[in-house]
């Protein structure tokens, strides 16, 4: 277990402003910001004095969608609430390129140093042992193959068979391109099977835990916290 203590969560409105802002920008093509999104939020909030112990110098999202998470995580690095902290240099990839146009913009309106935002799906592009810090909230529902290939906004939640093929290929990846001593954040649904997703994580070494779970309406939603050994 993670067992460093939980801070306080932010004010009320810390997330709430970067949500509407993002939401705003979200047209008919890029999945907005819903349950899923706000649990990811109050993961990353309760987690910031483990975060800022790391001192992530560099961080992935992997599928940003409407950008609201990347944007949201300048308030975990350097906001005043936690007395300030360097902002490590941030890469935003999405296969949508109306949830990248949408990022970008968000990413400018919230003043986000050192971010680029990258067409693409996983972390093929990057060096083995490269990233502190890795963010996914992937496609996840349980879905047939063919709606999995599809070109619109269902690709952001089409997981196919038990809306873990996109999970399956990812933590490989994750623990190529992740340092010893890296955080990794994924959400997920029951349906995917959690606890199998932490011993997949674990033979590969990354050791797993439940940072957040929630019943929102029909969805158990869980946020799964990772380390590299």
């Amino acid at each position: 277990m993670l067992d460093d203590p939980e801070p306080a969560c932010p004010p009320p409105d810390w997330a709430c402003r970067i949500v509407q802002a993002g939401t705003a920008r979200v047209g008919l093509e890029v999945y907005p910001p819903s349950d899923d999104t706000f649990l990811l939020l109050e993961a990353l909030a309760s987690d910031v004095a483990l975060i800022r112990a790391r001192q992530p110098l560099t961080c992935l999202e992997i599928g940003s969608g409407s950008g609201v998470v990347s944007a949201a995580l300048r308030k975990i690095f350097d906001g005043a609430a936690y007395g300030g902290s360097p902002m490590p240099l941030m890469w935003a990839v999405d296969k949508n390129p109306a949830a990248i146009r949408c990022t970008a913009g968000l990413l400018r309106e919230q003043q986000v140093p050192r971010a680029d935002v990258l067409r693409g799906s996983l972390t093929g592009f990057l060096r083995p042992n490269v990233l502190d810090m890795i963010i996914c909230n992937p496609p996840y529902v349980p879905t047939d193959e063919e709606e999995m290939q599809g070109c619109g906004i269902s690709v952001a939640w089409a997981g196919g068979r038990r809306g873990r093929e996109v999970i399956d290929v990812l933590l490989p990846e994750v623990a190529r391109v992740l340092a010893p001593g890296g955080l990794f954040y994924l959400v997920c649904i029951a349906e995917n099977e959690p606890e199998e997703i932490i011993a997949l994580g674990g033979a590969l070494g990354l050791r797993g835990e439940k940072a957040k779970q929630e019943q929102r309406g029909m969805e158990e939603l869980f946020i799964l916290r990772f380390l590299k050994d």
